[in-house]
């Protein structure tokens, strides 16, 4: 029985290894993806910055000899970007911390639905609502804001789409440090309700449901200690379908246990944890009782193995049971004048035969 256990422990630990290879492989491969997107973007972006000045300086050379670019290939998307150009990039862990300390940080206290102002930009000034937020990226999409002209591929356009233009306007993502929450306050001398750009905003009251293991908190204006409440979100509508189980005809009682047999079925113990498996932890009692036969066996060996030891060995066992009942000796105070007068005198004739005094030794010593 215990090689059994063994053997289980043994594919447990193989397994744990096993998983442990796969999160390392996908997390390099992972990271080899995010690397050759991000020299992507910064070659397009490169190449796109060399080409604009170098038509502004043609254009300033040549006037009005200019040539037109707007044609060719590029007649229907001159002057647009790619699509991975309003992504942006997967920030590092610790500048990903940094830059999101002031919307607090793991906790963000800025998310979708609320409204907020943009500092800086050629929308700067402008309030919108925000559509959605990316923690891994510090960036935020404003509704009706920042519109960047991003090129589409003519594969990626369907045959069910009724857009067939080649451009299509998106808000391109801003940096959450770009933005500041706006919300309408109520001035308590003039009783006057207006909109008010909160700068700083702190998360407080944090709660963690076990059942849901969510965290939920508040965000609060340090100083004034108003607590801003959490934009309304639409709850998600659920269609139901020929082929869903409905929830009424999951929740009719179809089982009533008594008093003669557990509330769980062995059937159902059967499905949910696989007796055959190589990580089983429960038998049939047949194997059980095979396994410990053998484990019975394997101590009638031993003692066969002991009734058949020579006379040499038995008279060792002796000997070795005898020092074991004698215990450890104990020094007593003559052997230890003893022990020390031998030490002094081999220490005297290490000397002598260095050629050293005892007084010499002493003064180097202290030296």
């Amino acid at each position: 029985m215990q090689k059994v256990i063994r053997r289980t422990i043994l594919a447990e630990k193989q397994a744990a290894r096993r998983l442990a290879k796969r999160k390392d492989k996908a997390t390099r491969e992972w990271a080899k993806i995010t690397r050759e997107e991000t020299n992507f973007v910064r070659k397009d972006e490169s190449s796109q910055i060399k080409a604009a000045r170098l038509a502004q300086r043609e254009d300033w050379e040549l006037g009005p000899l200019a040539p037109k670019r707007d044609v060719g290939d590029a007649k229907d998307t001159y002057g647009t970007i790619i699509s991975q150009r309003t992504r942006g990039q997967p920030l590092d862990i610790r500048k990903r911390d940094e830059v999101l300390k002031d919307v607090g940080g793991r906790y963000l206290n800025i998310v979708a639905g609320d409204r907020v102002v943009l500092l800086e930009g050629r929308d700067k000034g402008k309030i919108g609502k925000i559509t959605s937020t990316d923690a891994r990226r510090g960036t935020c999409t404003v509704e009706g804001l920042n519109m960047v002209d991003v090129a589409v591929p003519q594969w990626m356009i369907t045959a069910e789409e009724a857009d067939k233009r080649p451009v299509r306007s998106i808000e391109q993502p801003v940096p959450l440090t770009s933005v500041r929450l706006v919300y309408p306050l109520t001035d308590a001398e003039t009783g006057e309700t207006r909109d008010v750009i909160i700068k700083k905003l702190v998360n407080t009251s944090f709660y963690h449901d076990r059942e849901t293991k969510a965290t939920y908190w508040k965000r609060v204006i340090p100083g004034l200690n108003i607590s801003i409440p959490w934009p309304k979100q639409t709850p998600k509508e659920h269609k139901d379908y020929d082929c869903d189980t409905l929830r009424l005809d999951v929740e009719v009682r179809s089982f009533v246990p008594t008093l003669l047999r557990p509330p769980m079925p062995s059937t159902v113990i059967d499905e949910l944890r696989n007796k055959y498996s190589k990580f089983r932890t429960r038998h049939d009692p047949e194997y059980i009782e095979a396994k410990m036969q053998e484990d019975r066996e394997k101590e009638e060996k031993k003692k066969q193995e002991k009734l058949m030891r020579t006379p040499l060995q038995d008279l060792n066992r002796k000997e070795r049971r005898k020092k074991k009942a004698k215990g450890k000796g104990k020094l007593t105070p003559q052997m230890l004048e003893r022990i020390g007068r031998v030490i002094a005198q081999k220490k005297q004739l290490a000397l002598d035969a260095a050629g050293v005094s005892q007084e010499g030794a002493a003064v180097a010593a202290v030296a």
